[in-house]
């Protein structure tokens, strides 16, 4: 039985000029969407994404629960199934409950390499005594290359079987896996490449009192969700990168000209200058408004030196100005021609700034949450003109394709 591979990127340096490519471990596919099958409110849900998608309904219609999906996708390569699975309540609280009954829950990520058929990574969990669980199947496939070149794994939650062919005949590997653990951690190169997609997720829930308080200098770029590292990622930036992130900034806080880190002792944080009829006025973090703050670590987090694929951000509208709005989406679109993102939101002046075809509509049916594009009928209405995404939201008429 041969032993499952660790694999680097020195590994595939060299390029092979007979035989089918290597797996680009360095680059990140497009993430096209997720399937839920029995996962919070969802019994059957499928998000299609797009490099900008919004996803809108109700309180309690389900939005958040799609992000949890991805939230949990992303935590897995980094942390391990079983600290993912606790960091969300634990299995039974991911379960749907249909009629009192627990179900078991499934997530499917599709993604895409460019020139390549559609890839796949998706985990089913099982039930055992004690609320605890198993893995009942994962497997994954990657698609690569212009030749037709592919890995992939399968495991049944005990033994992995992985299929690699790389460059030459397919090799064929077989690992154990411990129970409760997720095959990611075997180390074929099917299971890096996923882990690799599923870190370029990222679910954005800022904290704007962690924005302003004061901070510990911290040594990696990669913007922390909660916005606890605001002030060394900021750092970290090229001087055009920051005066970008300013000039997004002022677009959404008319006045602020200039932000720079400020050090105290062994605490940091950032000093925001804004215009006023006297001069030029410094604020540091603590100082500014909840909105300010929001909305700097939300322009932060799209310009981060490592760049998610997919950023995710609940309810980008929360303490920020009605008037800023449509600037604010206007310069996440912008960015999302680099970085997709996906935006959950209340808000009609948000909706009217996002394309249609953009829009996902979630509602609660049954005690089971639905997940839709907009319907056809509501896109010809919407085609005349003579009425908004916005306005329909407002009159709960923005009404979702129920057959698809």
């Amino acid at each position: 039985m041969a032993e499952a591979q660790e694999f680097s990127d020195e590994d595939v340096q060299e390029t092979v000029d007979d035989g089918p490519s290597l797996p680009p471990l360095w680059d990140i596919p497009r993430i096209v969407g997720i399937e839920l099958t029995n996962f919070l409110s969802y019994k059957k849900a499928h998000l299609e994404l797009s490099d900008f998608t919004a996803i809108v309904g109700p309180n309690a219609s389900g939005k958040s629960n799609a992000v949890k999906a991805f939230r949990l996708l992303r935590d897995i390569p980094t942390y391990g199934l079983p600290v993912a699975l606790a960091r969300h309540g634990g299995f039974d609280q991911l379960r749907h409950r249909s009629n009192g009954k627990p179900n078991d829950p499934a997530i499917r990520l599709n993604f895409v390499f460019e020139g390549a058929p559609p890839s796949f990574y998706e985990i089913s969990l099982g039930s055992v005594s004690g609320k605890r669980y198993r893995v009942k199947r994962e497997r994954a496939m990657v698609n690569y290359g212009e030749r037709g070149e592919s890995v992939s794994f399968d495991s049944d939650g005990s033994r992995l079987s992985a299929s690699e062919r790389l460059a030459g005949p397919a090799d064929d590997l077989r690992s154990a896996i411990a129970p409760g653990q997720s095959a990611l951690s075997t180390g074929s190169f099917a299971s890096y490449v996923v882990q690799n997609t599923l870190r370029s997720i990222q679910t954005i829930e800022i904290n704007p009192a962690l924005v302003g308080a004061l901070q510990d200098p911290s040594s990696t770029d990669e913007f922390d969700p909660a916005g606890g590292n605001t002030t060394s990622v900021f750092e970290a930036l090229t001087h055009e990168e920051r005066t970008r992130v300013t000039e997004h900034l002022s677009a959404v806080v008319p006045g602020i000209v200039r932000i720079e880190p400020q050090n105290f002792a062994d605490k940091q944080t950032l000093a925001f200058y804004q215009h006023s009829p006297s001069g030029n006025r410094k604020f540091l973090a603590k100082q500014m408004s909840d909105g300010t703050l929001r909305a700097f670590a939300i322009m932060l987090a799209m310009t981060q030196k490592t760049r998610p694929q997919l950023i995710v951000i609940e309810e980008p509208e929360v303490a920020i100005h009605l008037g800023a709005l449509q600037s604010l989406v206007e310069i996440l679109k912008s960015a999302s021609s680099a970085t997709q993102v996906l935006i959950t939101t209340h808000s009609a002046d948000i909706i009217d700034e996002v394309p249609v075809d953009s829009l996902r509509v979630v509602w609660s049916d049954q005690d089971q949450s639905q997940l839709a594009v907009v319907s056809e009928h509501t896109r010809s209405v919407l085609r005349t003109g003579m009425i908004t995404p916005g306005a329909l939201l407002r009159a709960d008429a923005l009404d979702p394709d129920r057959v698809a």
